[in-house]
């Protein structure tokens, strides 16, 4: 386990304390859930199986049923042509 020590105000310390025992826990571990908090805030959200679902049929709306995907070498014609289109819009061809 390490430690971890950083500088705060007095008046600080005693706030986030009081907070921390109204809570009933330790101020160590009210700040240890307060980074934890923070940092699940700024994690990616994962996606549940619903809207996987949803977006799936989302994008399957879009192309009328029997509608078939560009095979692989179409596909890499595409991105091909996408590339040097965008090129020459910003003058590197």
């Amino acid at each position: 386990m390490s430690r971890i020590h950083f500088v705060v105000k007095e008046t600080e310390k005693v706030r986030y304390q009081a907070q921390a025992g109204r809570e009933g826990k330790s101020l160590g571990q009210w700040l240890r859930e307060a980074a934890d908090a923070r940092l699940e805030a700024t994690r990616p959200r994962l996606y549940t199986v619903e809207e996987l679902e949803a977006f799936a049929a989302e994008c399957d709306a879009l192309h009328p049923p029997g509608a078939r995907e560009p095979d692989w070498e179409e596909t890499k014609r595409l991105i091909a042509e996408g590339k040097l289109s965008s090129a020459r819009k910003l003058g590197l061809l």
